[in-house]
């Protein structure tokens, strides 16, 4: 096996590059990292969360989402209530910085993406965007079967 063929080290490969570079845009200017700015963006769309759901939505493990959450807390982008049904369990929420911050960085992130994606045409694009959806669901499959 050739590496550099493999499909799922291209994929690693790809996005590591794509996160890298988005996260200039995020990280010089707003001294956040990859994680933080996966729970933000996420909280921005659907607040509430517990940390159990970020880590669900994410595909991040409990302990870097635990981190995650206590840097965003601390830096006060975010704010952590306990949870009416459980009260173990916390929920959080971005607060008027986080919603600020995002606002400011989601504009640099779409055009990264523009950038990006500008070397593709329509066709093109459509179809990758068929294939990402076409292996999440193979791999949901696979690791089911074989958890």
């Amino acid at each position: 096996m050739e590496l550099h063929n493999f499909l799922p080290y291209q994929l690693s490969v790809l996005s590591n590059k794509v996160s890298t570079g988005i996260a200039k845009f995020y990280r010089d200017q707003h001294g956040i990292n990859v994680p933080e700015w996966r729970v933000l963006v996420i909280l921005s769309a659907t607040n509430h969360q517990t940390a159990k759901d970020l880590a669900n939505h994410s595909h991040m493990d409990k302990v870097k989402i635990s981190r995650t959450m206590k840097s965003l807390v601390t830096k006060g982008l975010i704010v952590e209530r306990t949870c009416k049904e459980d009260a173990r369990a916390r929920r959080y929420n971005l607060t008027i910085n986080g919603r600020q911050l995002i606002n400011e960085v989601k504009p640099k992130a779409l055009a990264f993406e523009n950038e990006l994606i500008k070397s593709l045409s329509t066709t093109e694009l459509k179809a990758f965007q068929k294939c990402i959806t076409t292996l999440n669901q193979q791999v949901d499959k696979i690791t089911s079967k074989n958890p």
